[in-house]
């Protein structure tokens, strides 16, 4: 029986920890060992792992409040054929390993990823699957397919073959705080031939405040765009066309828009409008707009690029109040 090694990074989370290393001890698949690495401030989770006493369970404390260090640091010391990862205020479904290992070892392939269901406020339930894939050595068609139904960012839906990731030296980097798990499957993928998917949701993944969650980010737009020249450099490299990177581009650009209006985005009325008279303002970015204007295949994109954020201020406002109403 081959062994998985699950890695959890844990930071200012003592008050779900215990809830997230349960659901790995009590798996139906039973050859795994969990690497929980702490990092920053110290907190109650070394206490929590010796109440628990399982000697599979393995813990590491690093000073440096980086997730990515910290997932690194368990890919350094991980010993199983698999990687699997968990962040610290979610569980697995009882059966997550068994049904991720039994995909791999059937179907031969390199990478399995789950459906999953997102809590909010412990009561609503969204459960995120697709149906329009399964095993397949069409790795564009995987990932384009995974990323319209929001299941490829994520790590934690996953299983990865250890020895890829350690051949290739396949690492997260540390510069990012955001996309830093897409980078790490976009490095993954370039090294597979054949992969899969269970169109079961395996994971459950809690909305809250503690843990991995994201916030605004006031530099988000700068990393994502980074993020799909990087995802731009591997469809040249592959020879794949270039749809979905125009595509994203707009996406891009879009969510740079709708962000600045969101709650979470600390900034007053004044600063908000501020904050969007100087992305418009800038000479690339009417540039970069009518280059994807001419390219972009996906129709909202092309009606939001055309009418509304190549015509000023007053119109991209409107643009994102129908957005919203449209949403409420």
């Amino acid at each position: 029986m081959e062994k998985v090694s699950i890695i959890l990074p844990t930071y200012n989370s003592d008050s779900v920890l215990k809830n997230a290393i349960e659901s790995v001890k009590y798996q139906t698949y039973e050859n795994w060992e969990l690497l929980i690495i702490e990092n920053g401030k110290k907190g109650q989770a070394e206490e929590i792992i010796k109440k628990i006493n399982d000697n599979r369970i393995k813990y590491i404390y690093q000073e440096v409040a980086n997730v990515s260090e910290a997932r690194n640091t368990g890919l350094n010391n991980a010993s199983g054929e698999y990687i699997a990862f968990l962040d610290s205020d979610d569980k697995y479904g009882k059966d997550f390993l068994e049904n991720m290992i039994k995909n791999i070892s059937i179907n031969k392939t390199q990478l399995v990823t789950c459906g999953y269901k997102r809590v909010y406020d412990k009561k609503q339930i969204l459960i995120k699957q697709c149906k329009n894939i399964e095993n397949t050595t069409n790795i564009k068609e995987y990932l384009e397919t995974l990323k319209e139904n929001y299941l490829f960012n994520e790590l934690w839906n996953k299983m990865y073959i250890s020895k890829i990731i350690k051949e290739n030296n396949i690492r997260f980097n540390q510069k990012y705080e955001l996309g830093e798990d897409f980078l790490f499957n976009l490095d993954y993928i370039k090294y597979i031939e054949k992969a899969s998917y269970i169109n079961k949701p395996l994971y459950i993944y809690t909305e809250g405040e503690t843990g991995l969650k994201l916030k605004y980010r006031p530099n988000k737009f700068n990393i994502e765009y980074e993020l799909t020249q990087y995802l731009e450099k591997i469809y040249k490299e592959k020879n794949w066309d270039m749809n979905y990177i125009y595509n994203r581009y707009a996406r891009v650009y879009y969510n740079q828009i709708i962000d600045i209006y969101k709650p979470n985005n600390p900034a007053n009325k004044k600063e908000k409008n501020q904050q969007l008279q100087e992305i418009i303002s800038k000479k690339e970015y009417k540039e970069e707009l009518k280059k994807l204007e001419k390219n972009v295949t996906d129709k909202k994109m092309k009606i939001a690029i055309k009418y509304f954020f190549l015509k000023g201020k007053t119109m991209i406002k409107l643009f994102v109040f129908l957005n919203n109403v449209r949403k409420g």
